[in-house]
């Protein structure tokens, strides 16, 4: 059973092929498939994240999907600096990057697919005047936003 609801699947679809400009690669990080579970290691979304990924760059052929073991692909979990499962991360661990924690469903689905949509452009959503005050900050900065459904 598909986890995007048919009418969103096809306005998503339109959305993407309208408004995606280069291709996009959506790095998944989950805890693998396993038929040995690992007390702390359960990640109770992660089967679900994976599979709505699946689905979502199955909407463009500008989307492409790389799927990461967060216990056993250290290397390039270290290098995004993914720090918990579900993770979801675009770019490529420059100065662009966005991860986003835990499964995306709801409104917060097209808030990835408006970041997936801005990676795309490779343009600022910004206003000039927003660009010019950033342009001022000379140190590193973590940014998070935590949602919740209500």
């Amino acid at each position: 059973m598909a986890i995007i609801p048919d009418q969103d699947r096809n306005d998503l679809k339109r959305d993407l092929r309208k408004n995606l400009k280069n291709d996009v690669t959506i790095k998944f990080f989950g805890q693998g498939s396993s038929l040995l579970a690992v007390p702390g290691r359960e990640c109770r979304y992660c089967p679900q994240t994976q599979e709505l990924m699946e689905e979502l760059t199955g909407l463009s052929p500008k989307l492409h999907l790389e799927v990461y073991n967060f216990y056993t692909d250290t290397e390039a979990r270290d290098k995004l600096g993914v720090e918990r499962i579900p993770a979801i991360v675009l770019g490529d661990g420059g100065s662009s990057r966005l991860k986003f924690y835990g499964i995306p469903l709801g409104p917060e689905l097209y808030a990835l697919t408006d970041s997936v949509k801005t990676m795309s452009r490779g343009v600022s959503p910004l206003s000039m005047e927003s660009r010019k005050s950033l342009r001022k900050v000379n140190q590193p900065v973590h940014i998070q936003v935590f949602v919740t459904p209500s």
